[in-house]
């Protein structure tokens, strides 16, 4: 009796003096073109592979659809269509190992907390397994709308994690930016100031450029805006408006151009980009004295914060950092100069109104 054919997988091949990945389907390699160390990569090659092959099962029955079709017809149909596929493609890896075999009939409450309490004894935390599980729920709602199902499971989630409220005084700012210069670590040093000063995203920092481009944003020193997406970028619910720059960092962007020459990217080491600041962010972050609390959010957190302080108008301010005037008033009212003042002076008040 011949053995059953194995499904295709990602594994390691020598290719010369290194390891490749590639995928095994059958008795056919397919070369994924990613070296041992580029794991996300080879991960995002394989689930285009299996997105490619897939042809979604025309059953109505919530008992013959299962997790893997709704997520690999997902990845296939709308995840190229997002503005971070490689980040849900991660995400539906670590989900296809629990989901993947599970009708959508099972997906139900109790199966989303054992879904959540298995991501966490492995070590990540709740929000992350929040955010997969969002993952998760759209790849359903799309398949449900899709094929029209007379059926939607109802996806749990963990509840949500408090904000983070850590924001930076002005000395802690000019502390961490003097420790990443006295490192060596000048591109930290402009992370943090571009952060601080325009509340810009992590990842749309990273990938600045000194010209128009489509790939990440740029900066017009001809007529002091900062584009904070690629020509082509598509928009999302994170939104990333062009802003003026701010008088502060003007100086700043420009002597960089200078030093820069012909360089691409803004935030580079030797004229490459930067993929992570990890390493050099902690050892800055230790020198300046400032906890493990103080992660590259906190810069965004930090530019409302001050905005807040000063008195800004809340709808500008919520423009500018491209949230808005309810999320900001919500998570950063409480900093306004003129927060509860009406109260305050009404309950200071004696009878009469003295």
């Amino acid at each position: 009796m011949p053995r059953p054919r194995k499904e295709a997988r990602l594994r390691l091949r020598k290719d010369g003096d290194r390891k490749i990945w590639v995928i095994k389907d059958g008795s056919r390699y397919v070369r994924t073109g990613c070296f041992e160390e580029d794991v996300s990569g080879a991960e995002e090659r394989f689930a285009e592979y299996l997105a490619d092959k897939y042809e979604p099962p025309v059953s109505r029955s919530g008992a013959d659809i299962t997790g893997a079709d709704v997520m690999l017809f997902y990845a296939k149909e709308r995840v190229p269509k997002l503005a971070n596929p490689s980040m849900e493609a991660d995400f539906m890896t670590r989900l296809q190992l629990f989901w993947g075999a599970k009708a959508l009939s099972e997906v139900k409450g109790s199966t989303c907390r054992a879904y959540a309490a298995l991501r966490i004894a492995q070590g990540v935390k709740s929000a992350t397994a929040r955010r997969e599980l969002e993952t998760f729920r759209a790849a359903i709602n799309f398949y449900v709308k899709e094929f029209t199902l007379p059926f939607r499971p109802t996806v749990e989630l963990p509840a949500k994690s408090p904000p983070r409220e850590r924001w930076l005084t002005r000395s802690e700012a000019a502390r961490f930016i003097a420790a990443a210069r006295a490192r060596g670590n000048h591109h930290v040093a402009r992370f943090i100031l571009i952060g601080l000063y325009t509340g810009t995203r992590s990842n749309a920092i990273k990938t600045l450029q000194w010209t128009a481009n489509t790939e990440g944003g740029w900066i017009d020193l001809e007529h002091g805006v900062f584009y904070r997406r690629g020509l082509e970028a598509i928009e999302t619910n994170k939104r990333r408006p062009p802003v003026r720059i701010p008088e502060r960092l003007l100086p700043h962007l420009r002597r960089w151009k200078r030093l820069d020459g012909i360089g691409k990217y803004v935030i580079h080491r030797d004229g490459k980009p930067m993929a992570s600041l990890r390493k050099a962010w902690a050892n800055s972050r230790k020198d300046a004295g400032l906890g493990i609390e103080v992660i590259p959010h906190t810069l965004r957190h930090t530019c409302a914060t001050w905005g807040m302080q000063n008195g800004s108008e809340v709808w500008e301010l919520a423009g500018y950092l491209g949230m808005s005037p309810k999320m900001l008033s919500d998570t950063y009212g409480h900093h306004h100069s003129d927060h509860q003042s009406g109260a305050t002076r009404a309950i200071s008040m004696r009878p009469g109104g003295r």
